[in-house]
């Protein structure tokens, strides 16, 4: 208690003066015994022993197989269109309206899907991150924003779309094999990161309509790969030159 006292009455005066420097430092290395981590790692892996269990029973069930190595890629790649596809699905299994799919390769957080088994962990590696899917309505003008923001990006992953890059252009556009038109109105799937203007997506700021589907992009992704899965159908490793580069 004593010695508590004088400690508190130091620190006390120590605030009130007002130009209190270090004049002398002393470094003393302490070892540690390694016994005594070792017995606390253990009982703390006893501790967690039967959640990680459960856990691990939920994260390696299987929902999808992939037929071939998905990579992401630049303009276009495998993974990219593989998860903007079954986002698509998705919505409009849920009878959402949507003319087509953006997201960015940042938010792909694995280079590539290998051939074989997918399972809910591969899912969560892929897209970490709790961001919603998002459905926007956005004018002709603030898409063309958005598609030179995607040629400057030297590409993204999207569904739906087609273009060309040109230099830091987007030329020869197409939504669902119709030739683009700046007048009309469209719906976009996205992330609520890119809808807020996320790695430089501001042209999706401020649409016209925003409809929080309330749902992860990785749940979706999970709930849409079982239903495929369980329906027969294997993922395929496709680049169908939705956006190429002159």
């Amino acid at each position: 208690m004593r010695n508590f006292k004088f400690l508190f009455l130091f620190l006390f005066f120590a605030a009130c003066h007002s130009s209190l420097q270090i004049k002398e430092q002393q470094q003393k290395n302490v070892k540690l015994k390694a016994d005594s981590l070792l017995s606390e790692d253990a009982a703390i892996k006893e501790l967690i022993a039967p959640y990680k269990i459960k856990l691990d029973s939920q994260m390696n069930i299987r929902i999808m197989v992939a037929s071939a190595d998905l990579k992401k890629e630049t303009p276009e790649g495998a993974l990219g269109n593989m998860v903007c596809d079954v986002l698509m699905r998705y919505a409009k299994a849920n009878k959402q309206e949507v003319d087509f799919c953006i997201l960015n390769n940042g938010g792909l957080r694995i280079p590539v899907i290998y051939k074989g088994d997918i399972t809910v962990r591969t899912v969560y590696e892929l897209m970490p991150f709790d961001n919603n899917l998002v459905v926007l309505k956005l004018s002709g003008q603030k898409c063309l924003e958005m598609f030179a923001t995607i040629a400057q990006f030297d590409g993204v992953p999207v569904s739906g779309l087609r273009l060309q890059i040109e230099g830091n252009q987007a030329t020869q556009i197409s939504i669902n094999g119709v030739v683009f038109d700046p007048s009309k109105d469209y719906y976009v799937l996205t992330s609520d990161y890119l809808a807020n203007g996320g790695d430089k997506a501001e042209a999706l700021k401020n649409p016209i309509e925003y409809k929080d589907l309330q749902i992860k992009l990785r749940d979706a992704l999970i709930l849409q790969m079982k239903e495929m899965y369980y329906s027969g159908e294997t993922l395929q490793a496709l680049k169908d030159g939705r956006i190429t580069k002159k």
